[in-house]
């Protein structure tokens, strides 16, 4: 007897466990990234439970990854190794989801024997269809009033259980949630922290019932970034932009570098070059990094948190060493970690992971001295402090730190101005050719301390003293083109320095920008158009407007029309002391250089004998 109630217990706990997997048997699959052939055929789910709701109070800020964070969203089964989770949970909250109390406990059982920081381990029950918590999971702003919530867009796969989990982590964690009607994928989106949001063209193609200005304004609506765009790098696969590039600051950019023989070579190329030439939030352009991808690599699908960078590395490659090398040097300061795992080139931990962003971050921002021309006066430094915890700055904290030739730094205060969170101070005054390095810091009263750059030091921020003149625009600020011929424009300038980078606003419908010249083709009727060019060296600038004169040849009155009024005015102006044409080019019309009769007698052969068109030089 005692046999057979053994038994039955023991089929009853087998039942039981049985039980649980059947339970989640269709929610804890191993999906891929990429789109399965039964999803292609339910691409009318997607979005199916989506809450729409309208955009947050502003302002907004949606922060960047490398700002303060206080954990890191994952899924369980794992997509990652235990060994990496033992080292996120060093320092920050390591949040599983979990689709049962079973899976919570074979997770703490992994979990313990793996050496994780259990009191840095936070479970959320709740059930999904994959791994991917970057790419369905929450985007993160901070709202109008001060309070860090998260964004939720319609995940761009039929995977209902994905696409509720920021709704869920919002309800678990008591944040407000903003749905944003829009197909995305985050992936597919990364934010400088400053106002920019960069992506590739996957999100205009997955949302075709609205226009690409309809897109932009979504996302402006919801985060408060202007978005950017970039063509695909892949012939095919998922296109999320963190397979080929990642911002490390927000003015570096790290983008992958392939064999000359992989079909994707001349196209990375062609993006970094790209990036290379756009302003950055910190008012300069992208310091493009690029790191060597041998086939499968992912090295820039990495994940920044706090002061640790998280590489996927092969583990069986000499370039593992070489990627490391590159993010070390990129990125001073930071420890840099290589991981294993069961990644792919368009696939790692960056994909498989979702940072949260402390939400009473004490936030500093600041946009970096480059050069400085003054050797008299102090050079002064502007700074926007936020202390989301409202703990209360603390006012010896406020501090500059500089050095110059010496290895030590040196600190002055910074003092609040009449605006709230903004604050300055100086650096003083240097001789010429002396490189300056300096940070900020600032502490609340709360325990945080923090540093711009966030890293310190260690990457401080560097600007040189030089006499500096700026740069000039020495073309003619008045041009002409006879009508219907082509036009080009590229500024002669005068500078003491070499590189300096040419940008063009407000000109006509008809120019267009190739390179550092507007080029077009003038109109067909005579009118006077206007353009705005500026040459930026690395300290200073020069604008001008420049306008410019579409004239016909032969429209020696300026009326837009050829006829006797053109002869007459001719006439009159070289004999009778008249009026000289405008521009003088349009009454040569037999192309000379010298306006007389012949120009006359050959204006009255066109019109009325038949004669040559008009020629102008």
């Amino acid at each position: 007897m005692k046999l057979i109630v053994n038994i039955l217990i023991l089929l009853l706990i087998v039942f039981g466990v049985f039980q649980a997997l059947a339970e989640d048997s269709d929610t804890e699959e191993f999906l891929p990234i990429g789109l399965t052939e039964e999803e292609m055929g339910r691409l009318d789910e997607i979005g199916i439970n989506f809450v729409r709701t309208t955009p947050p109070p502003w302002p907004i800020r949606n922060p960047a990854e490398w700002e303060p964070s206080v954990g890191v969203i994952i899924r369980w089964p794992l997509g990652i190794s235990v060994d990496l989770v033992a080292e996120l949970s060093e320092d920050m909250v390591v949040t599983t989801i979990v689709s049962s109390s079973y899976y919570q406990s074979q997770a703490t059982s992994t979990y313990s024997s793996g050496g994780v920081n259990m009191a840095n381990v936070d479970f959320l029950i709740a059930s999904t269809n994959s791994i991917w918590t970057r790419d369905y999971g929450p985007w993160f702003i901070f709202d109008g009033n001060d309070r860090l919530s998260i964004v939720d867009h319609i995940y761009n796969r039929p995977r209902p259980l994905d696409d509720e989990i920021p709704w869920i982590l919002g309800d678990d964690w008591g944040m407000d949630v903003y749905g944003m009607n829009l197909i995305a994928t985050g992936g597919n989106h990364m934010s400088d922290g400053l106002g920019i949001s960069m992506s590739t063209v996957l999100t205009y193609n997955e949302n075709t019932s609205l226009s690409h200005d309809e897109v932009d304004s979504i996302i402006y609506a919801f985060l408060n970034n202007d978005f950017q765009t970039m063509d695909y790098i892949e012939s095919g696969g998922i296109h999320h932009i963190d397979c080929w590039a990642k911002f490390l600051s927000p003015a570096k950019i790290i983008v992958k570098d392939v064999s000359p023989s992989d079909y994707s070579y001349a196209l990375l190329n062609a993006r970094a070059d790209y990036l290379s030439q756009q302003m950055s939030s910190w008012g300069r352009p992208y310091d493009i990094v690029r790191v060597y991808c041998p086939y499968g690599a992912a090295y820039t699908n990495s994940l920044i948190l706090g002061t640790k960078v998280f590489v996927p590395i092969l583990g069986t490659s000499s370039w593992d060493d070489s990627a490391i090398a590159v993010y070390q040097d990129a990125m001073p300061g930071y420890e840099i970690l290589g991981f294993t795992g069961s990644f792919y080139d368009d696939d790692a931990i960056h994909c498989r992971t979702m940072g949260v962003p402390d939400p009473e971050m004490l936030y500093i921002h600041h946009v970096p001295l480059t050069a400085a021309t003054d050797t008299l006066n102090d050079y002064l430094i502007t700074v926007t402090i936020k202390d989301y915890s409202d703990a209360g700055l603390i006012p010896d904290s406020l501090k500059i730190f500089y050095r110059t030739k010496s290895p030590s730094f040196v600190s002055t205060y910074m003092y609040p101005t009449a605006n709230p969170d903004s604050f300055y101070g100086y650096i003083p005054a240097q001789n010429d050719n002396v490189t300056v390095n300096y940070y900020l810091q600032a502490a609340d009263s709360s325990g945080r301390v923090e540093t711009h750059p966030y890293i310190g030091a260690d990457w401080a921020h560097s600007f040189t003293v030089d006499f500096n003149s700026p740069p000039s625009i020495i073309t003619d600020d008045t041009l002409i083109c006879e009508t219907q011929n082509a036009f080009a424009y590229c500024p002669v300038i005068e500078d003491d320095d070499t590189t300096y980078v040419i940008t063009y606003s407000d000109y006509p419908m008809w120019m267009s920008e190739l390179n550092d010249s507007l080029v077009g083709t003038a109109p067909v009727d005579r009118q006077l158009d206007s353009f705005m060019v500026r040459v930026d060296d690395e300290i200073n600038y020069d604008e001008t407007e420049v306008f410019v004169l579409s004239y016909m040849c032969g429209d020696a009155n300026g009326d837009g029309a050829l006829n006797i009024f053109d002869i007459t005015s001719l006439i009159s102006y070289l004999y009778l002391d008249g009026e000289p044409p405008y521009p003088l080019q349009s009454g040569d019309i037999n192309s000379d250089e010298v306006i007389n009769i012949f120009d006359a007698t050959g204006m009255i052969e066109y019109l009325y004998l038949g004669g040559t068109e008009p020629d102008c030089p």
